[in-house]
């Protein structure tokens, strides 16, 4: 699977700002070549190999989180915030029904990443549910950022006390990758 580098680039832009040059330089010292050469000089509509995003995360997460995708997640929640211009995303709310909105932007999955596909499989006032098919080869810290990002999505469309669950991973041998969103 391909993903855009924006996704890598977000993800660098975000260590640095969070924790700080050195700790940015840290994750890097233990990704590989491509991968550093990707951040030094990569351009964010450029396709490049998952794998290359999961193995920067897992650096992150090994030197500056716990192992457990919450590194990943604020990755996914800063991709969102970069990618989906909340001032325009919170009008379009007040001209569109907000399941309409939900389920366009995670349809936008395509123009990001080269298989599958993100839906949204139910939608209430209290909350959704949501899964992605057809990839492959998924990868639990990949799902993580996605959890990140659907918690951001539905933030910016003024929800608010927002949760996202990824309840099942194929990454970590479960039958799909299914989030539960759930809000007030």
């Amino acid at each position: 699977m391909n993903v855009k580098a924006q996704g890598l680039l977000n993800a660098a832009r975000w260590v640095q700002d969070t924790y700080g040059d050195q700790a940015l330089r840290d994750v890097l010292a233990q990704c590989s070549d491509p991968v550093r050469e990707r951040v030094a000089s990569g351009i964010a509509i450029n396709w490049h190999p998952l794998a290359e995003f999961v193995e920067f995360l897992e650096a992150a997460e090994s030197l500056l989180g716990r192992n457990d995708g919450r590194i990943a997640e604020q990755v996914g929640v800063a991709g969102a915030r970069v990618n989906m211009k909340p001032a325009i995303v919170r009008i379009s709310v007040y001209l569109l029904r907000p399941e309409f909105l939900m389920r366009r932007v995670m349809g936008l999955w395509s123009q990001f990443n080269d298989e599958g596909e993100m839906r949204v499989l139910s939608f209430t006032e209290q909350g959704a549910e949501a899964d992605l098919v057809g990839i492959r080869n998924p990868q639990w810290l990949f799902c993580c950022s996605v959890t990140g990002w659907a918690r951001e999505l539905a933030m910016t469309m003024g929800m608010e006390s927002v949760t996202c669950k990824h309840v099942q991973c194929r990454g970590r041998g479960d039958a799909r990758c299914l989030w539960e969103l759930r809000w007030s």
